[in-house]
């Protein structure tokens, strides 16, 4: 990982900066077995450089810990040096699940993620009721549109 972090962050006080002003992502890299430092980037100023777009940082951010996001695309030696840059601190003590069964699910110092959410609650769930209502009253919409358009305006 990038250097010795600045500042420890509550998982709690990270999850307050996940907007186009201010835009916090935290990435990690595992420490120890059980334990994992999460470095805290501030990538505020980056949001309209960034290649894959600023979409992409915000909902990193939003989401919580996004280090298996970031590995996933695979971003190359110079992408990672550079973000040596934004490291404004760490979130140190984690202990990840897997790894302990007796950590407490409630605890303060867990990564944010769309449950510690506080000012961000994310996107909705994407199964929910309107999700299937919205469409089939549109679809009713153009069909009854059409259907006078077509049949009752002509005989008029």
């Amino acid at each position: 990982m990038a250097g010795e972090a600045k500042k420890l962050f509550a998982a709690s006080e990270v999850a307050l900066h996940a907007s186009r002003k201010d835009c916090w992502v935290v990435i990690g890299g595992k420490a120890s077995e059980k334990e994992i430092l999460l470095a805290v980037y501030d990538v505020t100023k980056f949001l309209e450089d960034h290649p894959g777009g600023e979409d992409v940082l915000l909902h990193a951010s939003a989401s919580g810990d996004a280090t298996e996001a970031f590995e996933e695309v695979g971003h190359s030696t110079s992408a990672v040096s550079m973000m040596d840059s934004y490291l404004i601190g760490s979130i140190k003590g984690y202990v990840c699940p897997s790894a302990s069964k007796a950590t407490d699910p409630w605890s303060a110092d867990v990564p944010p993620n769309s449950r510690t959410m506080q000012g961000n609650k994310g996107p909705p769930n994407p199964n929910t009721f309107l999700d299937f209502l919205l469409p089939l009253f549109v679809l009713g919409l153009a069909f009854a549109a059409w259907y006078y358009l077509t049949f009752i305006s002509k005989n008029h």
